[in-house]
């Protein structure tokens, strides 16, 4: 019993003298100093380093949104003039050969540009509104109308564009009737 007592008394000064640094020398304390200098001076230059990482970052997507802006700029001009083509004609053979030089090779194939269906009339249209596809950026929708033998139909041009090329690769054409 008398040992135990003595056993854990001796814990308790232990535990009191090391509390009062009596076991720890002045070289601890100065590397603890060090340390906690070293790990400041690490975290001002990570942030110093995101700083600097954030703004070529920021600066790299602005970048992008401007050169982004000017294709699309551009390709709107370019599906502008070709929607102008494609619904003022009086020839449909002369209309086709007036927006070939819009398309791919395979989308003048698949859509027959290059032959000559011997149909005339005159045809007026009007384009009201380019549009793009959120989830595919290459496809794009026309919205506008024709009249041709006075009657107005509204006509919807849905096309794939070869952003390289900057040509379109497919098109699709919806003729689209009211209701009411």
């Amino acid at each position: 019993m008398k040992k135990g007592i003595i056993l854990v008394f001796s814990w308790l000064c232990l535990i009191g003298l090391t509390g009062c640094h009596w076991f720890s020398s002045e070289k601890q304390k100065t590397q603890l100093r060090t340390t906690e200098e070293t790990i400041e001076a690490v975290k001002e230059t990570s942030g110093t380093l995101q700083s600097t990482e954030s703004n070529s970052q920021i600066g790299s997507l602005e970048d992008e949104t401007a050169q982004q802006m000017q294709i699309d700029e551009m390709t709107k001009n370019f599906l502008k003039d070709f929607a102008r083509k494609w619904s003022n004609f009086t020839d449909v053979y002369k209309r086709n050969q007036a927006v070939r030089d819009y398309m791919t090779d395979r989308c003048i194939k698949d859509n027959s540009i290059d032959v000559d269906p011997h149909v005339q009339m005159k045809t007026t249209g009007k384009l009201y509104q380019v549009t793009q596809d959120i989830e595919n950026p290459d496809q794009y929708l026309l919205f506008g109308e024709e009249t041709m033998n006075k009657v107005t139909q509204f006509v919807l041009l849905q096309l794939k564009v070869d952003q390289e090329a900057q040509k379109i690769d497919a098109i699709k054409i919806y003729y689209v009737r009211s209701a009411y």
